[in-house]
């Protein structure tokens, strides 16, 4: 509950950091009780600025979220509020009090008001470096599994399973892109063993000698990388791509008790087994 009060109280900034889309909102709110419009839709009005309220105030945001079964971010409770239908409406009631030119010069502000929102909520991707970093994921992968026979089951870091998919259908992942991006996985209540969460920890963030240490809630838990090794293999894995950033020393160690193959992969150690 602390960490949902926490999202919540940082959300409604969060929220508008990519975007004015709930400023426009609130205007468009106080708009339509200033000029008493809102009488046109009382139903509409009254459950926008209600639900407006309760995904703003921190306390009912989080009733909201745990309500949402905990799967969802602090933006998408703002699902429950018409936000569009009611800024529409506020403008085209804002345009019919002005009417001839200073209606068309009024919607041409509101417009660009509407277009300077940024992404109206959404925070906006470098789709050039996306495709940099998948360029860079599919080489290492064609280098990795190039001389691999048979069934491929691959860990890696998750820059390198984000991709590895679509570049072969074939290969099969110890977990995939909903370990990390869980509104993947909203609708669903499936969810991953601690086992394999911890090897995506570990995998994440191991420092040169192999270690990890994992904010488990309130506790802090040390990952060995060989016993995640040892659960990966236990889990099927049979490519398994080891970050660079761990020593040559530290790999060659990691993967002796399992007798398999170590080689450089580009910025990767790859044990094949």
């Amino acid at each position: 509950m602390t960490e949902l009060l926490k999202n919540a109280w940082e959300g409604w900034r969060q929220l508008n950091s990519g975007g004015k889309l709930g400023a426009v909102l609130l205007a468009a709110l106080l708009f339509l009780w200033l000029t008493g419009k809102w009488k046109e839709q009382k139903a509409l009005f009254l459950y926008t600025a209600v639900m407006a309220v309760c995904c703003i105030f921190p306390v009912t945001a989080a009733a909201l979220m745990l309500y949402q079964t905990r799967f969802y971010d602090y933006e998408w409770v703002w699902s429950l509020v018409p936000s569009t239908a009611v800024a529409a409406w506020a403008c085209a009631r804002f345009v019919e009090e002005r009417p001839g030119r200073s209606g068309l010069s009024a919607a041409a502000l509101l417009t660009g008001a509407l277009l300077l929102c940024g992404g109206l909520g959404y925070q906006e991707f470098d789709l050039s470096f996306e495709g940099q970093e998948r360029q860079k994921a599919e080489e290492v992968l064609a280098l990795a599994m190039q001389d691999v026979q048979g069934e491929r089951c691959l860990w890696a870091p998750r820059q390198i399973l984000a991709c590895a998919r679509g570049w072969d259908g074939s290969i099969r992942l110890l977990y995939g892109r909903d370990m990390w991006e869980t509104s993947l996985g909203a609708y669903s209540y499936d969810v991953y063993d601690p086992a394999l969460e911890s090897l995506y920890q570990w995998m994440e963030h191991t420092d040169e000698s192999g270690e990890a240490l994992w904010d488990k809630g309130q506790d802090q838990v040390k990952l060995s990388g060989e016993e995640c090794l040892r659960i990966a293999v236990e889990e099927g894995a049979n490519c398994i791509l080891l970050p660079g950033r761990i020593t040559q020393t530290a790999a060659e160690s990691l993967a002796e008790p399992f007798g398999g193959q170590l080689q450089t992969v580009g910025d990767y150690y790859l044990l094949t087994l």
